[in-house]
């Protein structure tokens, strides 16, 4: 298994890498089964890449991740259904699909979640 410091790819997005950044921090490293699929018309296939799908083992632990991205991340303030993190697949495929649009943007300050 490699490691790649996200924060040196410049292909993906500024926000994602923020967001990637924030993952870690709080729940550690993480696997990224998906990032740039050429041809893809959602946000795979955006440059700068939009789209990050992280391994799943435990659907449990899965729905806790994207709870809490969810909690503190928002994908579009001008459409508030839409969620930066949602859980993907069945069985063994189930993984967690991040996206994130040039709008998207941190609920509230960064440090008040680790106080």
């Amino acid at each position: 298994m490699h490691l790649i410091d996200t924060m040196q790819l410049k292909f993906i997005h500024t926000i994602m890498r923020a967001l990637l950044d924030d993952i870690e921090i709080m729940f550690g490293r993480q696997v990224i089964t998906s990032l740039s699929r050429m041809g893809d018309p959602g946000v795979h296939g955006t440059l700068p890449l939009r789209g990050t799908d992280l391994r799943a083992r435990r659907i449990i632990d899965a729905k806790r991740k994207i709870k809490w991205i969810n909690k503190y991340w928002r994908y579009d303030p001008d459409r508030p259904k839409l969620q930066v993190a949602d859980g993907h697949g069945k069985g063994s495929n189930y993984h967690i699909h991040l996206q994130v649009h040039d709008n998207t943007e941190e609920k509230d300050g960064f440090e008040k979640r680790y106080i």
